[in-house]
């Protein structure tokens, strides 16, 4: 039946995404949907989503004490009105986190179209010990200390991705004379 099919594949992306060293292949009434060689993220995600899917994907990457944040984030014009396409996935799981996806939302401000949402493959190396996986019987609800700092890390990096890709009208990243901001004691 189409409707557990549909369960099936959703599972399988959500596995073939976080482990794209992996190989997968995935069959349906013997017919080869997915044949999935190892190949780096950007790679897999195009053979699972198709071709046109490339030239929208934006690099992210941020390191921080608290949370490495790696993957892509679709570019404003890519956005659709169905929330499709949009991953989170912490320590190779998949997750589902409502709070995190608004800190993606906010980064996207003003840049898209009315009621329509980015698509996302955001994945977040963590702390074990700093996140709670037992807190939804799906377990794909996590809870993580520092929620907040993480929204903001979140924030900036992905305001980064779209401002490094001109993505962002009018902020020159690269512009000299650029306003210094003091360290802090405390930052050293």
């Amino acid at each position: 039946n189409a409707t557990e099919f549909n369960h099936i594949l959703t599972e399988f992306n959500r596995v073939a995404i976080i482990y794209p060293h992996i190989s997968f292949s995935l069959f349906h009434n013997d017919t080869e949907i997915y044949q999935l060689p190892p190949c780096p993220l950007r790679q897999r995600i195009v053979a699972i989503f198709g071709k046109s899917i490339n030239t929208q994907l934006l690099p992210v990457e941020v390191k921080t004490g608290l949370v490495g944040i790696s993957g892509f984030v679709g570019k404003p014009e890519s956005a659709r009105k169905q929330m499709h396409n949009q991953y989170f996935f912490v320590n190779g799981r998949y997750m589902r986190h409502p709070y995190f996806h608004k800190a993606v939302l906010q980064a996207f401000d003003r840049m898209l179209p009315a009621e329509t949402s980015p698509s996302y493959f955001l994945s977040f190396q963590i702390d074990p010990s700093a996140i709670d996986v037992n807190i939804h019987p799906t377990k794909t609800e996590i809870k993580f200390e520092n929620e907040q700092a993480i929204w903001a890390i979140i924030l900036s990096g992905v305001k980064e991705a779209l401002g490094k890709f001109n993505v962002v009208p009018g902020i020159d990243f690269d512009q000299a004379g650029a306003i210094e901001i003091p360290l802090l004691k405390g930052d050293m």
